[in-house]
């Protein structure tokens, strides 16, 4: 039980990974093809900008969620790849919806390497900002101590 609730938390942001995800691409997909009439793919990789957002969005909730024996750059990666291979399934069949069974295979494929090394970079980017972060504010800083000085200086 207490193992089910320490994973919980990984749970719930692949899920708010994939959901994020999934939304802002039938969002932007709607809007494309009426502004542009075609659904537009991505900046550079197959729904590129929704994988970001939903890694983002998952991440994000994961890191503010953690306990304090998770390791955040693991478990925010693990976020990013399993969160971008599901979105990528359920992208692949929206668009099979709106087009052809025969695409699904193309679309899954694309949406597994876009989903993957999206999911894993902005995963690796947002976990290491926030492991510096961390650390830097776990070390102290350092404090002089005037009286002392002023001491050196009247001598």
């Amino acid at each position: 039980m207490l193992e089910e609730a320490k994973y919980k938390n990984i749970f719930r942001g692949i899920t708010i990974s994939v959901v994020v995800t999934v939304i802002a691409y039938i969002i932007i997909s709607i809007i494309s093809v009426i502004v542009l009439g075609f659904i537009w793919p991505g900046f550079f990789l197959f729904a590129d900008l929704q994988f970001s957002l939903g890694t983002v969005f998952g991440v994000y909730y994961f890191i503010k969620t953690r306990q304090p024996d998770q390791s955040i750059l693991k478990y925010g990666v693990i976020i990013g790849i399993v969160g971008g291979i599901i979105s990528a399934f359920f992208i692949s069949l929206y668009q099979i919806l709106l087009l052809d069974s025969s695409y699904f295979l193309g679309y899954l494929l694309g949406g597994l390497i876009s989903g993957v090394f999206v999911g894993f970079l902005i995963g690796v980017i947002i976990c290491v900002y926030f492991m510096y972060k961390e650390v830097k504010e776990e070390r102290p800083e350092k404090h002089y101590d005037d009286d002392f000085f002023k001491d050196l200086i009247e001598d």
